[in-house]
């Protein structure tokens, strides 16, 4: 078995090294949670406060996991070797037998130096040569990780901020046995049998990339009123989310599907006026195939603006509110 092998998947040692090392997104959040709360120590942080600050406290949150995973990727990255030497070095030698060779190899440097057979020039080259081909495939697995922890990030906090809201939801529930998996259903799975016109199911996409057509394209029924959540387009998760959004997709978002378009709000004001301003330039051009979505469209998604592309903090006054209110 190579090196790659050996430090990558299930039987890597490169998972025990998380486990000891890194939290579960869960504990993540937790984590963020607790360092937003203690840096805002000086506010009264109700319910009430969650509720009108959501958007700015889902994006500190977001920023505030970042630098935590940050911290503790920084640790794996100095860890790992040491991990290895401590617990595993000598025991089950054909399992990682590469990763024992390099150790071997750095054993040896060490002896070499305590007898002077090494300059300075002759140790800095043998750590890094023999170093080198490990840390890289670590690097390249922890970025990965990475990016398959980002999927989860938003339920996490999601869920947070309605805990201190006192939102009542299921989470991650079938609607029947082989149905949709839905991330929140608010008040909970069993009122879709009783009232399903009056429950909530939101399903939250960290971006917005292809993938948002695994939501729009979900059966649910139709009668539940259907949100997709997502925190793209404020440069949160990665620079290049900035542009994530279009007016093709808002279309097929809250035209197409019927569903109900949770964004930051500075990324509402900020799809507003990208919607305003190509219907402004469709009228000084007076070229209605200027864009793919034709002039009658862009009125109508500008008209639904208000009702269908909506802030955190409006979902949970307005919309949540009211099925809450409903349910009583």
């Amino acid at each position: 078995m190579g090196i790659k092998e050996e430090i990558q998947g299930q039987s890597g040692y490169l998972k025990k090294v998380r486990e000891k090392y890194m939290p579960n997104t869960k504990e993540m959040a937790k984590l963020a949670l607790a360092k937003f709360i203690a840096t805002n120590s000086d506010k009264e942080l109700s319910a009430e406060y969650f509720a009108d600050n959501a958007d700015e406290i889902l994006k500190s949150l977001f920023l505030l996991e970042t630098e935590i995973f940050k911290e503790k990727n920084e640790e794996i990255m100095t860890q790992t070797i040491p991990f290895f030497y401590t617990e595993l070095y000598k025991e089950h030698y054909d399992k990682y037998e590469e990763t024992n060779k390099i150790i071997e190899q750095l054993a040896d440097i060490y002896q070499k130096c305590k007898k002077d057979e090494y300059t300075l020039e002759m140790f800095i080259k043998g750590i890094t040569s023999t170093t080198t081909p490990l840390i890289d495939l670590i690097s390249f697995s922890q970025k990965q990780s990475a990016k398959c922890r980002v999927g989860e990030t938003l339920q996490n906090h999601l869920a947070n901020i309605f805990n201190k809201c006192n939102v009542p939801y299921d989470t991650q529930q079938q609607k029947i046995e082989g149905g949709t998996i839905m991330d929140f259903i608010i008040p909970n799975a069993d009122a879709i049998q009783e009232q399903p016109d009056q429950v909530i199911n939101i399903e939250c996409q960290t971006t917005l990339k292809d993938r948002f057509r695994l939501t729009t394209g979900k059966s649910t029924d139709a009668k539940i009123k259907r949100y997709l959540a997502t925190v793209t387009g404020a440069g949160v998760v990665t620079a290049r989310d900035i542009n994530d959004i279009s007016i093709e997709k808002i279309k097929e978002i809250i035209m197409d599907n019927n569903v109900t378009l949770v964004v930051l709000r500075e990324v509402k004001d900020k799809l507003i006026f990208m919607l305003k301003g190509a219907l402004q330039k469709i009228d000084e051009t007076e070229n209605d195939s200027i864009y793919s979505v034709n002039r009658a469209d862009l009125v109508k998604l500008i008209k639904l603006g208000d009702k269908k592309i909506i802030s955190f903090s409006e979902l949970i006054k307005r919309d949540i509110n009211s099925t809450i209110t409903y349910w009583g």
